[in-house]
């Protein structure tokens, strides 16, 4: 008979475990917030942006030669936060500029679709903005000019049911700050 309760005993323990083993994963260890994140630097200041802001004539610059023409977000693959062939011809355009211009403070928005938890998809736009700093800052941009922050599913960019939606949403966006 005193085996039956050790077996519950147990079975309650590996349960524990099992439940508690998600909360220590390391892609949702993240923060949407100024709390920080261990995969990109979150220490925000003044309007959730840190470091200096740049010049009105370069945010104007970066307006017109990026924002418009829709080259300042960088888009993802399902569950993906690996940068696509197509994106590197973006990210390139803005080390070019970000030179050029003397950009001085970048946030680097990550974003998610729909599907998933709210946990999951901030973790994963997490992992995205911090691809996208990564890409840049070995393209010969200083690391201490970039913010990342994960808005996961809570910000689309396009409302929608289906993949046409899902692939606007699964992006990452440079904000000058």
């Amino acid at each position: 008979m005193t085996k039956l309760p050790i077996k519950f005993g147990m079975l309650a323990v590996v349960t524990a475990l099992a439940g508690c083993s998600c909360l220590k994963s390391p892609d949702l260890d993240v923060a949407p917030n100024a709390k920080g994140s261990k995969y990109g630097d979150s220490a925000y200041g003044k309007n959730g942006m840190r470091g200096e802001a740049n010049s009105a004539d370069v945010r104007d610059k970066f307006q017109n030669e990026f924002v418009k023409g829709g080259l300042d977000s960088v888009y993802f693959d399902y569950d993906s936060a690996a940068i696509r062939a197509d994106a590197e011809a973006n990210l390139n355009k803005f080390v070019e500029f970000a030179k050029a211009n003397g950009v001085k403070g970048v946030n680097v928005e990550g974003h998610a679709d729909e599907r998933g938890t709210r946990e999951y998809n901030l973790a994963l736009g997490d992992r995205r903005a911090v691809a996208i700093k990564r890409f840049l800052v070995g393209a010969g941009l200083d690391a201490n000019q970039f913010t990342t922050i994960s808005y996961g599913k809570e910000r689309p960019a396009v409302e929608g049911h289906d993949e046409a939606a899902w692939g606007k949403n699964r992006r990452g966006v440079l904000v000058l700050q």
